[in-house]
């Protein structure tokens, strides 16, 4: 609901992201940290560079929009490509860039660039997320309650999904696992 209400408010969009995702992140895996403390400080951390980040993504939208509104005077064959082009850079923005900005400390403009290489070199994760994308707007689409479900188990599975990755690449090492009494 948190992350709903964040995207909901364009400025906070980003920082919202970041919050949700580490929280994700920290329900994945298994930490006991509440969740208020882990959402403060994960706002405390990454919020100017989330924000930021976070506002890469309106011009995107803005373009994305106004492509669409295109749709009845040209037709679907000629707005498509530009149509893809600003969906793929806002799924990199909010899936790829924003985690980056979560989990680790790099300058924004790194972070950034990083996100967009992770993205654009692993293309079944991110032609895997945009079909959860898509299959989640139809069922929100179709079903008005799914809005309360579907964005946060998005939001869960791609958690789960950029820790494997993280930890498969050797980016981060795995979390220890807790000594059993």
């Amino acid at each position: 609901m948190f992350w709903l209400v964040s995207l909901a408010l364009v400025v906070t969009a980003g920082a919202g992201t970041a919050v949700a995702y580490e929280v994700c992140r920290r329900y994945v895996l298994g930490k006991d940290a509440g969740l208020w403390a882990v959402a403060a400080k994960a706002w405390r951390q990454s919020w100017r560079q989330a924000t930021l980040v976070g506002l890469l993504a309106v011009p995107v939208a803005v373009i994305g929009i106004l492509t669409v509104s295109y749709l009845p005077t040209l037709g679907l064959a000629e707005v498509l490509i530009p149509l893809v082009v600003a969906g793929l850079f806002l799924v990199l923005l909010l899936f790829w860039c924003l985690p980056l900005t979560a989990r680790f400390t790099n300058p924004t403009r790194r972070q950034v660039r990083n996100g967009f290489i992770l993205g654009l070199t692993t293309p079944s994760l991110t032609f895997l997320l945009g079909i959860a994308l898509l299959l989640g707007g139809a069922a929100v689409w179709n079903f008005m309650p799914a809005v309360f479900v579907a964005p946060g188990l998005i939001l869960l599975w791609w958690c789960y999904l950029l820790e494997r990755f993280f930890v498969a690449r050797g980016f981060v090492q795995p979390e220890p696992e807790a000594a059993e009494v």
